[in-house]
């Protein structure tokens, strides 16, 4: 075996490891991942959003680590399993979405399809809420 095709293969053979322990540590912030998407989507109701840029910016700790729970939605969202979120989870997110007017709906059957949605939904909130407040401005 040449020196080329044994660092092909060390590299591929990290590669693949890496790949495995990315996969893992993604499928463990699934539970919660669950809880903020919940807790997100029942807050969205009230469009405060300072209040869910906050909340998203907020840490969570996790074993010994801390991460915000954007940084948790966005490992979701770049997830490359094709795992499948709960229904009712599914369902609640295209209700919010359709509620925000986002348009087109997207399909949400994956856990990155609700990941992907939630920050879609967090930016059509501010925006709102920003042309809101010009819109208070010049009223005045």
């Amino acid at each position: 075996m040449s020196i080329t095709n044994s660092n092909n293969t060390t590299e591929l053979i990290s590669d693949f490891a890496a790949a495995e322990a990315r996969q893992r540590f993604q499928v463990s912030l699934l539970p919660v991942f669950d809880e903020i998407a919940h807790t997100f989507l029942k807050a969205s109701h009230g469009k405060v959003h300072t209040s869910l840029q906050s909340y998203l910016d907020g840490g969570v700790s996790i074993g010994d680590a801390y991460f915000t729970r954007r940084a948790i939605l966005l490992a979701i969202h770049d997830m490359k399993d094709e795992l499948e979120a709960p229904l009712a989870l599914q369902e609640r997110t295209l209700a919010e979405l359709m509620s925000l007017k986002v348009r087109p709906a997207p399909q949400l059957q994956l856990y990155r399809d609700i990941a992907t949605a939630i920050l879609r939904m967090e930016v059509v909130i501010r925006s709102t809420a920003m042309q809101a407040m010009k819109n208070d401005e010049t009223k005045h």
